[in-house]
């Protein structure tokens, strides 16, 4: 498992400002040494989206001798200093910001005065893609326009590009650029628009800039908001011409297979434009997605089209690395995990990803992400929106809290997830301070983690899977969303509760009862390819559908032949009523292996009919009386179990975690266990009662701290 760093390094007592990254100094490679890390996210190269002659100077410009002193660094050595301690930096691709900052130039226009903070000096005007595309001013950097675009760039209607800003901008219907207002510090003057990546000229731009990032060294390329331009949509976009365009060309397509609404599908599309079709009916957009007319059809096109051209990129950075005798990682932020990164899972090495609300505790979401990753590397940054990020902060610059924020990294670790530490993380665009984490306790779990990674796995060894099928889900999640241009999901406050969900509130239920289980995706059979096989759902005794109203006809086969194969199958809900095979959804339900749970059974009878299918009619691990501990298993390489536990009592009068006076718990075991050793933080000596018999691991930790991991030995 990795061990990541939110590394953008932004400055404690300052506004973290996009697109560029504070420079490196070798302290912060001691500092990466310390809390052993393995990865650095949004770590460096982050100027292209100003301008690349820009970002060139942050990979390549020359150091002066006065920063020198202090051990400063371009990202080329920095790079290679952390490649020299095995640590991976990622080049940021930030690929839906678009810059223009307020520039004081001098009046020979050879140099920067100032950007985007000013003190009064030389002329003001503006510094970015568009200035740069211009070449307004040739003689700021080495580099003009024209040498990385000698032929210039051309558009899809076959014009030359004269203001890269303004032609990649993402539109709203009345078409005025869509902005990245979470980035755009409140009270500054700076300016980012959302870019489209539909437009083939800016698809040309970022490879650029993967060309510069890969000639400076980068262990793998991380593309942000990969999710472009669905990110717009959130905010009124996006109806640039190249996705009307491209929008318009798919409903042909549809049409004559005969695969669109009556509406659309009688309709003379050569003309069409959905954003003036919105406008001649008073239409608001995004609004509710269940009443904006053909919304799903918009969204399904844009799942399309960004899988396509996030591919597109992926592939070209593994081509350029090769070509430069390098293999290049490749990374993308899939923010909260949901339906729209699904299809964009098997393109990338690594996943590195934000979580759309931090919290104290989220045991199932990280189940979830954990299912999400497929046995990828992962590793999580924390969200400053939402969520407990500016408490925290402000709790640990006072002294406070560092025990709660110990808990956080491992519980991450306990339910199959990396917490990446913050080393400046971003703290959004209001407040002014970065997210530093206290070093000696972070060092202190950082270092236990590395010791016992052996004892650390993807693998949790749960006998339970529950299937979250992205053709069920992927239109409750828009509706639960409503219009929010927070991208509200099923974590956020705003979303509208009557819209209905089973498996988050099955997997939120399972893992208040502390029951151990996996997730496991499956696709719409279209737009990605899933791992929802025989052999991955072999090694469960379980399966659960909760309300999977659409499923594959292949999908439903493999359901089957699950049952035939002994395996038990629990579904709550609808099965294939709206999307599949009538027949195989029937045999399915009406299978000897097969319990079926009606919703009024409510969800605690739901998760009994689970527990009713498992050998002895228990759960794989049951704990004793109502501790407030989560503790999940981990299925090591030679067949052994770890059982990871966390002790939520953090209190903040005392400021620590209270022991658990006595926390007990009993698992099913498929070998018997001949030794228990246990391991705390710091290693410090901890005596648990344990014993084994008939198949079952009986543990007893008389008082529970923060943390513990039990490693079962076994036979053979």
């Amino acid at each position: 498992m990795e061990r990541g760093i939110y590394f953008d390094g932004w400055y404690r007592d300052e506004h973290c400002f996009h697109p560029s990254l504070p420079m490196r100094r070798m302290q912060m490679v001691e500092d990466l040494k310390d809390y052993e890390a393995t990865i650095l996210v949004w770590s460096a190269l982050g100027g292209g989206s100003l301008s690349l002659p820009y970002l060139e100077e942050e990979a390549f410009g020359e150091v002066p001798s006065r920063l020198r002193v202090y051990g400063y660094m371009n990202d080329q050595e920095f790079i290679r200093e952390c490649g020299k301690h095995g640590i991976k930096v990622f080049g940021v691709v930030f690929e839906v910001q678009g810059w223009e900052f307020p520039a004081e130039i001098s009046e020979d226009e050879t140099r920067l005065l100032g950007l985007n903070m000013m003190r009064g000096q030389g002329k003001k005007d503006w510094y970015g893609l568009r200035e740069f595309s211009q070449d307004k001013y040739p003689k700021l950097f080495p580099k003009t326009f024209r040498d990385y675009f000698p032929d210039g760039l051309i558009n899809s209607d076959g014009e030359q590009v004269t203001d890269l800003w303004e032609e990649c901008a993402a539109r709203k219907m009345d078409g005025t650029p869509v902005h990245a207002a979470w980035v755009e510090v409140v009270g500054h003057e700076q300016i980012c628009y959302q870019m489209c990546r539909n437009n083939p000229v800016w698809r040309a731009y970022l490879k650029k800039i993967i060309d510069i990032q890969i000639d400076a060294g980068v262990h793998g390329v991380h593309l942000d908001e990969c999710e472009l331009p669905i990110t717009a949509i959130g905010y009124g976009g996006c109806f640039c011409k190249d996705c009307m365009k491209q929008f318009t060309a798919y409903l042909i397509d549809r049409q004559a297979l005969g695969n669109l609404p009556p509406a659309l599908q009688n309709m003379d599309l050569n003309t069409f434009h959905y954003g003036e079709y919105l406008k001649g009916l008073g239409a608001e957009f995004p609004g509710k997605a269940s009443e904006t007319p053909f919304f799903t059809e918009y969204f399904q096109f844009q799942m399309k089209v960004m899988t396509g051209y996030f591919k597109e990129l992926t592939d070209y950075i593994r081509s350029y690395g090769r070509s430069k005798g390098r293999d290049v990682l490749v990374s993308g932020n899939f923010f909260h995990v949901m339906h729209q990164y699904m299809p964009l899972q098997p393109e990338v090495d690594i996943i590195a990803t934000e979580m759309r609300n931090t919290l104290y505790r989220q045991a199932y979401w990280y189940r979830y992400a954990n299912g999400f990753a497929g046995g990828k590397p992962m590793t999580v940054v924390e969200n400053p929106y939402g969520g407990i990020v500016p408490e925290l902060l402000e709790n640990l610059k006072a002294g406070r809290m560092a025990e709660q924020f110990q808990l956080m990294l491992l519980e991450a670790t306990t339910f199959g997830c990396n917490l990446s530490v913050p080393y400046g993380g971003w703290m959004g665009n209001t407040i002014r301070d970065a997210f530093y984490a206290p070093k000696e306790p972070t060092m202190a779990v950082q270092k236990f983690l590395k010791a016992k990674e052996h004892l650390i796995s993807h693998d949790s060894g749960a006998e339970i899977v529950v299937n979250y099928s992205y053709p069920s889900y992927y239109y409750r999640e828009n509706d639960a969303a409503e219009n929010d241009p927070n991208q509200a999901t099923m974590l956020s406050p705003t979303m509208n509760k009557d819209v209905v969900m089973p498996f988050w509130d099955i997997i939120k239920g399972l893992s208040k009862q502390h029951v151990p289980f996996d997730v496991l995706i499956s696709s719409d059979g279209a737009l990605f390819s899933d791992a929802f096989t025989l052999a991955k759902l072999r090694p469960y005794k379980c399966l659960v559908l909760p309300d999977n109203n659409k499923m594959t006809p292949d999908q439903l086969r493999t359901v089957l032949d699950y049952l035939d194969a002994g395996g038990k199958v629990v579904v709550y809900g609808r099965l294939a009523d709206e999307m599949g095979d009538a027949d195989l959804a029937a045999r399915i339900l009406t299978h000897d292996g097969t319990v079926r749970c009606d919703p009024a059974e409510k969800l605690y009878g739901f998760v009994t009919s689970i527990r009713d299918v498992l050998p002895d009619r228990k759960f794989q691990i049951e704990v004793e009386g109502h501790p407030d501990i989560g503790l999940h298993p981990h299925r090591l390489g030679g067949g052994e179990t770890a059982v990871h536990l966390v002790n939520y009592q953090f209190n903040r009068d005392q400021d620590r975690v209270i022991p658990v006076e006595r926390a007990v718990f009993r698992m099913r075991t498929d070998r018997s266990v001949t030794d228990v050793i246990v391991h705390t933080l710091g290693e410090k000596r901890l005596h648990a009662d344990w014993s084994y018999e008939d198949g079952y691991l009986t543990v007893s930790i008389p008082s529970m701290p923060l943390y513990a991991l039990i490693e079962c030995k076994s036979e053979g």
